[in-house]
């Protein structure tokens, strides 16, 4: 056996030792982030932001199957057997919690999904069904297709790239798009707006028991003494 013949069978063997690395046997190695993002569709559908709960699971390819044509009403009831089985990661959502939430790559619980060597993540949203749109329209559902449940095939070769994923809420069910669209379809969080306003008054008596008070200014804009 010559030089490069040596060299060819070294480069093989360390080329399959990468490769099975990367095999199911210590599950899954794709690494990319989940975001959960509610849009302003919500209200326009419902005519308020309902509350809704997301779910993120692992599956393989018969799970897709027989997820996609389960009734999701039916997998979110109280204590669903099938939910259990798949023991997901669940996001809450309500009208004064509409901030992003992410399952990023690092957390335990992504890891743990990653962990069963899944070929697919699965997301569910338990929206009811709004107005049906319009083939075309944005969130509108293919024929036969529950648009409440995205699956996503999972990134297993080598070179592949591992895009993170950024999922909308839509009135009809989940849509994947870009961080930059989603963000601008971002409702504004009512807790913000509901947030207590500190004053500090100033006030006085004019004439008998009344008592006039005025917002004094920031401390910060109030003129030096």
């Amino acid at each position: 056996m010559n030089l490069n013949q040596n060299i060819f069978l070294t480069c093989a063997c360390l080329f399959s030792t990468v490769i099975v690395g990367c095999s199911s046997s210590e599950g899954t190695s794709a690494s990319f982030d989940v975001s959960i993002y509610p849009s302003k569709d919500l209200a326009k559908v419902y005519g308020y932001y309902p509350s809704f709960e997301v779910d993120i699971l692992g599956a393989g390819n018969e799970d897709t199957i027989k997820l996609g044509t389960y009734s999701i009403d039916r997998y979110f009831e109280s204590e669903s057997p099938v939910r259990k089985y798949y023991a997901p990661v669940t996001f809450r959502f309500s009208d004064n919690d509409l901030k992003v939430k992410t399952l990023s790559s690092d957390d335990p619980a992504y890891k743990k999904i990653m962990g069963r060597s899944p070929q697919y993540l699965a997301v569910i949203v338990n929206l009811p069904y709004g107005p049906e749109k319009k083939e075309g329209e944005e969130g509108a559902a293919a024929p036969k297709l529950d648009p409440r449940i995205f699956t996503y095939q999972i990134p297993t070769g080598f070179f592949e790239e591992q895009p993170d994923l950024y999922l909308k809420i839509v009135g009809t069910g989940i849509v994947r798009t870009t961080k930059e669209d989603a963000e601008e379809e971002l409702p504004e969080a009512p807790e913000t707006a509901k947030q207590p306003h500190n004053m500090e008054l100033n006030c006085v008596k004019s004439g008998g028991r009344e008592l006039k008070c005025q917002e004094l200014p920031p401390k910060e804009e109030r003129a030096p003494n």
